[in-house]
């Protein structure tokens, strides 16, 4: 190799790896946009794990702390939309997304022979309630908000750095670029 070809090298090196990203840095509250959707993570907010002790198996989550991921969502066009997919980073590591199902309330049978019903503790500390697939058909300005929970480690105490809005669903790959990322 000639010293043109390779200064050109390190030149396109250079700047691809300075340069050539669509990554926006934001901080919490400001939004994003990429294809038919605009997204702002409100804020994150650190739980205890006294949260998760109305959660069926609350004894797996002993040493570990739960952070609210808070996020609005709208609709730039008219169509088909897929809902944003984030991944949340403290000390290095990915944090684990814990989805929480409504639960069905107890069936009780009192002495009686009357059947009755319990209702199921509700976590309320983190509602995401909307109805994606009536969001999917909504017309563009339409958006809801929503609150995902993340958990750390087990014995961390380390605080989320970043979040990230990623592809997400099936097809998503550790090589992945972010479209946004929230510090």
């Amino acid at each position: 190799m000639n010293t043109r070809t390779i200064l050109a090298v390190l030149a396109a090196t250079t700047f691809a790896l300075t340069g050539c990203s669509d990554v926006q840095e934001l901080s919490y509250g400001a939004k994003a946009k990429k294809d038919d959707l605009e997204v702002s993570v409100l804020r994150v907010v650190a739980g205890t794990s006294g949260d998760l002790s109305v959660l069926k198996s609350a004894a797996k989550y002993q040493g570990r702390t739960p952070y609210y991921v808070h996020y609005r969502v709208t609709k730039t066009d008219a169509g088909d939309v897929n809902g944003p997919s984030f991944d949340v980073t403290a000390d290095g590591a990915l944090l684990t997304q814990l989805n929480i199902m409504s639960a069905f309330p107890e069936p009780i049978v009192g002495t009686d022979g009357k059947l009755s019903y319990k209702d199921a503790p509700k976590f309320d500390k983190c509602l995401d309630e909307h109805n994606f697939s009536e969001f999917k058909q909504a017309a563009a300005g339409e958006s809801y908000e929503a609150c995902t929970v993340y958990l750390s480690a087990p014995g961390s105490n380390a605080a989320p750095e970043k979040v990230e809005w990623v592809k997400g669903g099936l097809l998503r790959h550790s090589d992945d670029q972010a479209f946004a990322v929230w510090k």
